[in-house]
């Protein structure tokens, strides 16, 4: 490669609506619809930084696709995902061989990869290229409190010649995903970096924290999220019936969208505890920040079936100044758990009784709440997001790489004003 033909780097992913995000970050704006920097934004960063030529594929279901100058942004839908096992495998094997066709018809330098779009393992083909690969890994590669399958494990045999030997490096969302790499790979899989979901400083402009009065006002316990079962939606509806026959001054708002949504809302109304435990649907970014700001508590119960990777819901309330209830199966529990009162994966008793003690236990409440506010600063930290690791690997690429030097030193010539005003507003 000449020293004055551009970089070219390909970013596939996770699902977001990557055209509103970039219609937003030309104007210099955040998405509205997000509260955390989307890693979508984080990437047109990098590609500006690097005077990058530069492609985003994003997995969403919608049609659409964005060439301006340098940048390139198209929706690839990954429906497969949800049908049967047989038309998952070959959608997996289908959409992976059209993003390495992709890659190499864009003569891409570098493919940065979220999980979702394929199988890892065949994208040890595209070294051979001189394509170089970091895939940024957002849940874990299994259930954690569940043996693989004999086709995951299968799957994850393969997956870990990929770890050991086709990728640059990775980055990973959790200390849980780093454990199961290391484990499938025996320990010998590239350098493997952590991140966690960025946010602005602004964030924090006019949040309240509000103290609990206990019985002067309704205990308000919030979730946020998908409403699917493996989220634990009806595993907190059996909470709340609980909670709501020994404290009937309470609250519990349902906040998002999903399959279950309708069946919630008959088995609330069958319970008949519909003014108690209310689902609000999908909300608008201003209607949820105030659903945080209200409540007293963030309740995440995911359950042990689903491959949850950090939950930002958990980094939301935090910064909202709100004690979390959540179990091990969320791995962002490892980095807030001084806010957070832990409980046993999928046990209705364990949830009830941290909720109560939380309802109940004023100093104990308010020993959660100061420990959240401590917690904030991490979330606001640049040289933790996702921005900057994955920035730093491109930059090693291009420093070990004669070929793409010239781009590292650009890289860096930007970076000496940008990061440090990233660091300022994050």
């Amino acid at each position: 490669m000449s020293l004055d033909k551009q970089l070219r780097i390909v970013y596939s992913s996770a699902p977001v609506d990557a055209t509103s995000v970039y219609m937003h970050w030309v104007l210099g704006q955040d998405d509205p619809s997000h509260f955390a920097i989307t890693y979508a934004q984080h990437f047109y960063e990098l590609a500006r930084k690097f005077n990058a030529k530069s492609w985003l594929i994003s997995a969403r279901d919608k049609k659409g696709l964005i060439q301006d100058n340098d940048f390139r942004v198209e929706f690839r839908s990954l429906k497969h995902q949800s049908r049967s096992s047989v038309a998952f495998f070959a959608g997996q094997l289908w959409s992976g061989l059209r993003l390495i066709s992709s890659v190499i018809l864009f003569k891409a330098d570098i493919l940065v990869i979220s999980e979702d779009r394929t199988f890892w393992f065949l994208l040890g083909i595209l070294p051979l290229f001189g394509i170089k690969v970091i895939p940024t890994i957002h849940c874990t590669l299994w259930p954690k409190y569940k043996q693989p399958s004999t086709v995951q494990r299968i799957i994850q045999k393969l997956n870990s010649w990929f770890f050991r030997y086709g990728c640059v490096e990775i980055c990973v969302v959790s200390e849980d995903i780093k454990n199961q790499i290391v484990k499938i790979t025996d320990g010998r899989s590239r350098p493997i970096r952590t991140f966690i979901p960025a946010y602005r400083k602004e964030f924090l402009d006019d949040i309240k924290i509000r103290d609990y009065d206990a019985g002067a006002e309704p205990f308000q316990v919030l979730f946020a999220g998908r409403v699917e079962v493996s989220k634990g939606i009806y595993l907190l509806l059996e909470v709340a019936k609980r909670f709501i026959s020994v404290n009937p001054n309470c609250i519990f708002n349902i906040c998002g969208t999903g399959s279950q949504v309708e069946k919630l809302k008959a088995a609330v109304l069958e319970a008949g505890i519909e003014k108690q435990f209310v689902v609000h649907g999908h909300c608008q970014r201003d209607k949820l920040r105030e659903m945080y700001e209200t409540s007293h508590i963030v309740v995440v119960p995911t359950t042990k079936d689903f491959v949850e990777g950090f939950n930002k819901v958990v980094a939301e309330g935090v910064i909202m100044g709100k004690p979390i209830v959540t179990s091990p199966v969320c791995p962002a529990l490892s980095i807030v758990r001084d806010a957070a009162v832990e409980v046993t994966p999928d046990d209705v008793d364990d949830y009830f009784n941290a909720i109560l003690k939380l309802a109940t236990d004023k100093d104990f409440y308010r020993q959660k709440q100061k420990s959240a506010v401590a917690l904030r600063k991490q979330f606001f930290t640049y040289s933790k997001s996702w921005e900057a690791q994955v920035e730093d690997v491109i930059q090693k690429i291009c420093k070990n790489s004669p070929d793409l030097s010239k781009h590292g030193q650009e890289a860096n010539y930007h970076a000496k004003f940008q990061l440090e005003a990233n660091r300022e507003t994050l």
